[in-house]
């Protein structure tokens, strides 16, 4: 296959470059060389991002964090802004992969490549975060769960790209949780995993805000299960009873991993553990 090969450097050039037939975007190519060696794409031109300014940036305004499509994971948890205002990302992030694939995974390439495991997925629903894609006929803003639309499948369109994640910092702190279960210690792949953002306040729960990964053809958000437990006191019977809705929020599938019955007792135990947890503390 004569494979053609660009480093862009404006994004009127990616965006002249991506319409043309057979066009993928590169970053970190940590999900997308597996596919190709794999045969499970085969681009005929790669553009890469890596460099591209303003897919590099993180910025602050008053009551948002955004983060380029192109920011590498090491970088996200080197960020002093990250660390101050959403530091449930970094939390997770450091569970990702390996230090060499941090150093060049992408943020905006693990949403893309769209696993129903992606570790990165969980934060960004639990901070109600959304994605700026951009064409060449402007922009659009799409909450994460409305961009993650099955495995491996996004709401990118002909043509478009992710410029950035926008996340609206919380008004008030969160108690983060996260825990993911897999078949060895490291680099592991989630055969489930658990998120959580809680303020409980004398045994009463404010807020929560719970995901899941591994259990959906995507990355799950429990609002049902929010909704049970949002303004309840903390109690045994009232753990045991949202315990089983947790089980039955989610829609996992068997493969050579694990079965879906074993991923939802994994993720009632996570999330009994966890309210137990918060209940005692």
């Amino acid at each position: 296959m004569n494979r053609q090969y660009a480093k862009v450097s404006t994004t009127d050039e990616l965006l002249v470059h991506l319409g043309k037939p057979g066009a993928m975007i590169l970053c970190g190519g940590t999900d997308l060389m597996v596919k190709m060696r794999s045969g499970l794409v085969s681009p005929t031109l790669l553009l890469d991002i890596s460099e591209l300014a303003p897919l590099r940036e993180i910025r602050k305004t008053d009551d948002r964090v955004d983060i380029g499509a192109a920011v590498t994971e090491s970088e996200l948890l080197a960020s002093d802004v990250i660390k101050e205002y959403l530091p449930f990302l970094p939390i997770v992030l450091e569970k990702l992969g390996c230090v060499q694939i941090r150093n060049r995974g992408t943020l905006g390439g693990n949403l893309v490549n769209a696993s129903p495991a992606a570790d990165s997925a969980i934060p960004l629903l639990l901070y109600d975060a959304e994605v700026i894609l951009q064409n060449s006929q402007g922009e659009r803003l799409l909450q994460v769960e409305e961009f993650l639309v099955g495995p491996g499948k996004t709401a990118l369109a002909e043509g478009e790209f992710l410029r950035a994640i926008s996340i609206p910092i919380p008004r008030a702190p969160l108690i983060p949780y996260f825990h993911k279960v897999g078949r060895r210690r490291a680099l592991t792949i989630a055969i489930a995993s658990l998120g959580a953002l809680l303020r409980v306040q004398d045994k009463v729960i404010e807020e929560i805000r719970l995901a899941a990964g591994s259990v959906a053809p995507t990355p799950l958000r429990l609002r049902q299960v929010e909704m049970c437990l949002n303004g309840e006191r903390l109690t045994e019977s009232l753990i045991a009873e949202v315990r089983e809705l947790a089980a039955h929020s989610v829609f996992p599938i068997d493969d050579i991993r694990a079965s879906a019955d074993y991923r939802r007792a994994v993720i009632a135990d996570l999330f009994a553990r966890f309210l137990e947890e918060a209940m005692h503390a």
